[in-house]
């Protein structure tokens, strides 16, 4: 079994979760925003058992093997 988790829980999460689902041997294990309510509804949205609001912990607690990362780009200031 392949353990998953997604780090950053906005709307492009939806897509890489729903993708992860499809692939057979692979579960989700964590997912993890620092805002707890985002966490808490894409867990709740994907069935995922678990939800962090800590990076570290996620990695500590799940184990997971591959971690998808899925938080916003950042903002490029022009020169």
């Amino acid at each position: 079994m392949l353990k998953v988790a997604i780090v950053g829980c906005g709307k492009i999460a939806d897509s890489h979760a729903s993708q992860i689902q499809w692939i057979e041997g692979c579960e989700i294990v964590g997912v993890c925003d620092r805002e707890p309510l985002m966490a808490e509804q894409l867990s709740a949205r994907f069935a995922v058992k678990r939800h962090f609001t800590d990076l570290t912990a996620l990695l500590e607690e799940a184990r997971p093997d591959v971690v998808h990362i899925t938080t916003p780009p950042p903002k490029v200031t022009s020169m």
